[in-house]
């Protein structure tokens, strides 16, 4: 029985050694592909070390980033990030040094970490970091996509999406959701909602076409545009109505309200073969406390100021108090 067992050992021992051979003979073959798909991959690679010092770079990063050969060896990892996003990166890699997690990806549809570039031009990226080691050290390695593209085609869309594409306003739709959030967060707050009818409007379109109507909207949209402030939120509401919400005192939403309605009939329309027009503009407008009522309530509101307005004249604004039958809606 020895006999036979030391027999098909030797019968076998030629080819174990034969595998041993082969697979010897792949370890550097092995470091080579690596090294290769290392310096020759689109993505970059980094690698750091526990002090956040850069370890390794391949040409990849460095082009993404902007760098030259070599420049980004030894230097931290705060040169690739903007300023205001150190102290967050910096908890957000500790975290994952010592989480559980080996692997990591920072960057998802809805959110993406920011690089800097070395011109100081900002880039969105996506990144997976992996924990590994590197001669008895800890190193982190991260892979980073440059997804600028990306990110500007999703933004470019979203635009699309919320924007009325003749005024450049937000569209009823996009209106609603940001001052629905607004009205959410700042429940303590006074706010208004003021309606704007352009007075005469479908005359215009009949005596002057359909392209003077056009101009018409685009230019009372500039007129919005370049008098509202900055946390104010202005759309489009349909045809010939726009709407503005307006955070602050009602007094100082009337002065905006009112400035849009001077600045209006400043403008002089000029139409081949008529002589120059001044148009006008009636708006309606309501104020009570963010947390009191719903959006449609404050809209059918100042959709009665407006009315208002136009009864009594038009180009005029006039202020309603918040109805109660709205409140209890």
């Amino acid at each position: 029985m020895l006999r036979r067992i030391t027999a098909c050992l030797r019968k076998l021992h030629p080819t174990t050694m034969a595998k041993r051979e082969s697979i010897a003979s792949l370890i550097p073959a092995s470091q080579d592909i690596y090294r290769k798909i290392v310096f020759e991959i689109a993505d970059g690679i980094i690698g750091i070390d526990s002090h956040g010092t850069i370890r390794l770079c391949n040409p990849a990063a460095e082009a993404i980033f902007g760098w030259k050969p070599g420049e980004l060896l030894d230097k931290p990892l705060e040169v690739l990030l903007p300023d205001r996003l150190h102290s967050f990166h910096h908890k957000l890699v500790s975290g994952f040094e010592h989480g559980a997690a080996d692997a990591r990806y920072m960057g998802q549809r809805d959110a993406n970490t920011v690089g800097r570039r070395a011109d100081g031009s900002e880039i969105h990226c996506g990144i997976t970091i992996l924990r590994t080691e590197a001669a008895g050290e800890p190193m982190m390695i991260a892979v980073v996509r440059d997804i600028s593209d990306h990110v500007r085609y999703q933004n470019d869309l979203k635009r699309l999406a919320e924007t009325d594409s003749l005024s450049g306003l937000l569209n009823r739709r996009a209106f609603r959701e940001q001052v629905s959030g607004s009205l959410i967060r700042d429940a303590a707050k006074t706010v208004s909602v003021a309606l704007f009818d352009l007075d005469g409007f479908k005359s215009v379109n009949d005596r002057f076409g359909h392209d003077a109507g056009d101009e018409v909207i685009v230019r009372f949209s500039e007129v919005l545009r370049s008098t509202v402030r900055a946390d104010d939120i202005v759309g489009r509401w349909g045809g010939e109505e726009f709407i503005l919400f307006l955070p602050g005192s009602a007094e100082m939403a009337a002065v905006v309200v009112e400035r849009v309605r001077a600045r209006f009939t400043e403008i002089e329309f000029h139409w081949e073969g008529h002589e120059p027009v001044n148009l006008t503009v009636s708006a309606g407008i309501v104020t009570t406390l963010a947390g009191e009522a719903r959006l449609d309530d404050m809209v059918t509101c100042a959709d009665n100021g407006l009315y208002e307005a136009k009864r009594g004249g038009r180009d005029r604004l006039v202020s309603v108090e918040m109805e109660r039958v709205a409140l209890a809606s």
